[in-house]
């Protein structure tokens, strides 16, 4: 169960209202020395502000809290949300620990002014047991609100059983989706009417989620070309959902196609993304990969095909 810690993210509808719509994952940018380029990671926060995000989330894969220290990750929670002083809610994300490890990042974020933590369990070979995710996820939400994430568990979803018996009683206030279809779905059918309901990755996967529950979703564009997501939000919320196809094959799927043919890391092109609309840098830390100038190129002609540069 909770504990008397006063934090108005605990209500769901709070959390669900800040989650509507294309939501950005905030991605660190470094220095030629490899380390945080703290200016621009303060520049990409004013930027997503700016652009209407009513959240900036950490997470594990877009946030590359894998090739982050624990250190820089505690570092980079604490800046976050400093610079974003609740102007819109902030997410932190945990890395693949015990759950001793997980309160004490979930005490950081309490502390730094963080709104809620997404605990990421480890689940080597499949041996993370139901029952136990269970009470590790109530121990972290009797700390801080949390958002579930569907699929740290090496390619299966957090066993629906968990998140039956999860309640926000016991701190659960989101979930976020990245497992394969139709997990998402399924998902949605158990959360729906218990948490609020992220969509990961796409607005291709948020229109077929959306009916299941989800709120809102996790946009590849917000970073950079935050009038992308929202034309397509409009769309939806307009109910015309040809014009959200129309607007998921000439961006998104057009977006990935173009990554395939040019052999770029997806993660890598969004930052370069970012750099080509004057955000922060498009520099990733070894062992990613960083847009070479001549694939920058590339990216400028496919985005002036679009129509989003000049």
């Amino acid at each position: 169960m909770r504990t008397s810690f006063s934090n108005p993210f605990y209500e769901v509808d709070r959390v669900r209202q800040a989650l509507r719509g294309p939501v950005p994952s905030v991605s660190p940018c470094f220095l030629e020395n490899d380390e945080l380029d703290w200016d621009g990671i303060a520049d990409n926060i004013e930027f997503l502000i700016a652009s209407g995000a009513g959240t900036l989330l950490l997470t594990y894969g877009d946030s590359l809290l894998s090739i982050l220290t624990d250190e820089e990750n505690d570092a980079l929670t604490r800046f976050v949300a400093g610079r974003a002083g609740h102007r819109a809610m902030v997410v932190g994300c945990g890395r693949k620990w015990p759950l001793k490890q997980s309160l004490q990042f979930a005490r950081h974020c309490r502390d730094c002014g963080a709104d809620v933590v997404i605990p990421f369990a480890p689940d080597w070979a499949q041996h993370a047991d139901p029952e136990l995710l269970v009470e590790y996820y109530r121990a972290v939400g009797a700390v801080m609100p949390v958002m579930l994430l569907s699929n740290p568990m090496n390619g299966r979803g957090i066993p629906l059983s968990v998140m039956e018996t999860l309640s926000a009683q016991d701190g659960i206030v989101a979930a976020k989706d990245d497992a394969p279809e139709p997990y998402g779905r399924r998902l949605g059918s158990v959360i729906r009417d218990k948490f609020a309901f992220l969509s990961g990755g796409t607005a291709e996967n948020f229109l077929q989620t959306a009916p299941y529950g989800a709120d809102g979703y996790l946009s590849v564009f917000m970073r950079a070309f935050p009038q992308v997501s929202h034309r397509f939000w409009e769309a939806w919320e307009n109910g015309d959902t040809r014009e959200c196809v129309r607007l998921i094959d000439t961006y998104e799927v057009s977006f990935f196609r173009f990554c395939a043919e040019n052999h770029i890391h997806f993660s890598a092109c969004i930052h370069g993304m970012t750099e080509l609309a004057g955000v922060c840098s498009r520099r990733i830390r070894m062992p990613y990969s960083t847009m070479t100038d001549g694939q920058m190129e590339l990216l400028r002609a496919y985005l002036t095909g679009l129509g989003l540069m000049q």
